[in-house]
């Protein structure tokens, strides 16, 4: 059986709230998009308020990350320089995190970072960028994300069939290594991704969007 990750851009806390909710129980990792604005063209919580103190609150312990206790959170960091705010998010109690290949020259020190604090470190790659680009940090790399479409941090973008072939490319000289897939992921694309070597499959719009969030969750997990 497939992996399905539940995905939120979070516009704010009360929406993660309120999404997290509807997949309690049903699924073990969850995951957050947070951009910037910058390394993407949008923004989400907690960049939109800037004078907003609810990420100051849970830092401080005062309040807890909606549902930090039932889910491994996974934080997809669509952000320029993610060592800034990696300490951040490890502090509210993420257990994974997704560095992106071209939004930093500090991968090394991002994944040591992760891995210090006892986390899961993935690599994240768009299908525009160099699939070699990843060789020198997979070793301490525990998974990569390969992105469906250059346009990230947007719900219901289409599928790029363009990186099924860097996938197959990247499995046959890393069989070892975890590969996850984010953007389009729907019951038409699972199959082809699956036969290439993909085990662990975020989707935003065809969970939340799905009029039995149960069922759908079910029956991507059995393709």
């Amino acid at each position: 059986m497939i992996e399905i990750i539940p995905a939120i851009i979070p516009q704010n806390l009360k929406i993660v709230r309120e999404k997290f909710d509807k997949i309690l129980g049903l699924v073990k990792r969850v995951q957050i998009d947070i951009v910037d604005g910058e390394y993407a063209p949008v923004k989400t919580w907690p960049f939109i308020d800037k004078n907003s103190d609810d990420l100051v609150k849970l830092i401080r312990g005062e309040e807890k990350f909606p549902h930090i206790d039932d889910f491994v959170l996974e934080v997809d960091m669509m952000v320029f320089h993610p060592i800034e705010y990696l300490g951040d998010f490890i502090s509210l109690g993420a257990k994974s995190f997704v560095i992106h290949i071209d939004s930093t020259d500090h991968i090394r020190e991002c994944l040591d970072t992760i891995k210090n604090s006892g986390g899961e470190a993935g690599l994240g790659i768009k299908p525009s960028v160099d699939v070699d680009l990843l060789q020198p940090f997979l070793p301490k790399a525990d998974f990569v994300q390969f992105m469906g479409n250059d346009k990230v941090g947007h719900n219901g973008i289409e599928f790029d069939n363009a990186v099924i072939n860097k996938i197959k490319y990247f499995k046959e000289k890393h069989p070892a290594t975890t590969i996850q897939i984010d953007i389009g992921v729907n019951e038409e694309t699972i199959p082809k991704l699956k036969e290439v070597g993909v085990t662990r499959f975020v989707s935003t719009s065809s969970v939340f969007n799905a009029p039995n969030i149960k069922e759908e969750i079910i029956k991507l997990q059995n393709f």
